[in-house]
């Protein structure tokens, strides 16, 4: 049975505001066949912080619209889903300020609490994106803090960190509101240990959600591992785009208040793409794991 959404019953299905409001429109068009609209302007706020001075849109956010199209028209509450797991995610073409996206998902494979889809971005240009996500019914939030943390720990943020903030912002080219990392405590040979706090600011907090977005969490490992391949003296002065995701699996959301300490391992290569891989914790849990692939090229 077919069924339309204009923006505001997207928005308001999926408990989204804007920036994070991703589809413009969006169509069932049979219980496996969906398929979503979005326009892209330059006065987008994730703009100015991604690339700034050649704009693309976040791969992520294309995996993210991907997300919140299948939400829309899954059995079930809207909000109460989540990404599990992505797979052969691949990014292919830039979507750029004034661009026109159409995502379309099919639903290949389903349990009784997850739901397996094959989705694709389009521009005028062609393919932009394309990945396997693996939606599941959200469980019961865990975590968060308890108490007063200890601020005095191993990675906490001293004179004695690999990277501030200013060094960090040196090496990679992305600005509020898409900056992911708040600093660099240690890098050790190929490995970069990287921490990013979550507070009630967070722009994706703002917009109505009360966890890191799952596909946030790619871009903060693939921002991590960038920031470390760009310290390597045979990049100075390099960018690195995102390329691909192998696999990434999501154990459970990350609450405000949490710290998130990424850990990536990039072994040195001869070729300009560069692959690694790792995790992401909240103390001494693993929330997440990645394995990744961007292109390191010519600023």
């Amino acid at each position: 049975m077919s069924e339309v959404l204009q923006c505001h019953q997207i928005a308001s299905r999926l408990g989204v505001k804007a920036p994070w409001k991703l589809l413009d429109f969006a169509q069932k068009n049979d219980e496996t066949h969906f398929v979503g609209f979005k326009n892209f302007s330059a006065n987008e706020a994730f703009f100015a912080g991604h690339f700034p001075v050649h704009p693309i849109v976040p791969g992520v956010l294309q995996v993210e619209a991907m997300r919140q199209l299948c939400c829309c028209f899954l059995p079930g509450d809207a909000r109460s889903k989540r990404i599990k797991q992505l797979e052969k995610v691949k990014f292919r073409r830039p979507i750029l300020p004034g661009d026109r996206m159409i995502v379309e998902a099919e639903v290949v494979d389903s349990a009784e609490d997850s739901w397996t889809m094959k989705a694709v971005a389009k521009s005028a240009s062609g393919v932009c994106s394309e990945a396997t996500v693996t939606i599941c019914r959200a469980e019961e939030v865990v975590g968060g803090i308890n108490g007063i943390p200890n601020l005095d720990d191993q990675l906490a943020r001293t004179a004695d960190i690999s990277m501030d903030t200013d060094r960090v912002m040196g090496l990679i080219p992305h600005r509020f509101p898409f900056l992911l990392l708040d600093y660099v405590a240690k890098v050790e040979g190929e490995k970069i240990i990287a921490v990013k706090n979550i507070t009630a600011n967070e722009p994706f907090i703002e917009a109505g959600f009360n966890t890191v977005p799952d596909s946030l969490l790619c871009e903060i490992a693939a921002q991590s591992g960038c920031t470390s391949v760009l310290t390597r003296p045979e990049n100075a002065g390099k960018l690195g785009f995102f390329m691909a995701i192998d696999k990434a699996v999501f154990y459970r959301q990350v609450l405000v208040g949490e710290q998130m300490v990424i850990e990536i391992d990039l072994p040195a290569g001869k070729s300009r793409f560069g692959k690694g891989s790792g995790f992401i914790r909240v103390g001494d849990e693993v929330v997440a794991e990645i394995a990744l692939m961007f292109a390191i090229v010519d600023a």
